[in-house]
């Protein structure tokens, strides 16, 4: 089933991106981190980019991505959830493993999300309510 249509130039996709409220990296099947982007990365050093992702994880978190990068790469799981609080701030990861149309896997992409203020939402608010 195909679920896509459509294409970008490189140019739209990098402003998608760039516009998404999230904020995401991705290291290829050998765990080489090939891109990132938002606030959750501003202490990252831009030579980390090219470099194995483990480079760039606090010595603390590296089980918990060996396990999580070993499953993936195994085919017995494609997403790890975490959230937790950061100050006031709500935070929320994911990790998926990024296969190809045969289910290869490709790499990881990691998602982080402020959902502080989605948490705080009540009610209905249908568009064009905006």
């Amino acid at each position: 089933m195909e679920w896509q249509r459509g294409s970008l130039t490189p140019e739209q996709m990098e402003a998608v991106l760039r516009f998404l409220p999230l904020d995401l990296s991705f290291a290829d099947e050998h765990d080489v981190l090939l891109y990132w982007k938002g606030a959750t990365y501003k202490t990252c050093d831009p030579r980390y980019i090219g470099r194995d992702v483990r480079d760039c994880h606090p010595e603390t978190s590296l089980a918990c991505l060996e396990d999580i990068m070993s499953q993936f790469k195994a085919g017995t799981k494609d997403v790890a959830e975490g959230w937790e609080m950061d100050g006031e701030r709500f935070k929320y990861t994911r990790y998926s493993a990024v296969r190809d149309a045969d289910g290869a896997y490709k790499g990881i992409l990691e998602v982080n999300h402020d959902i502080t203020d989605l948490r705080a939402l009540e009610g209905i608010q249908r568009l064009p309510g905006w």
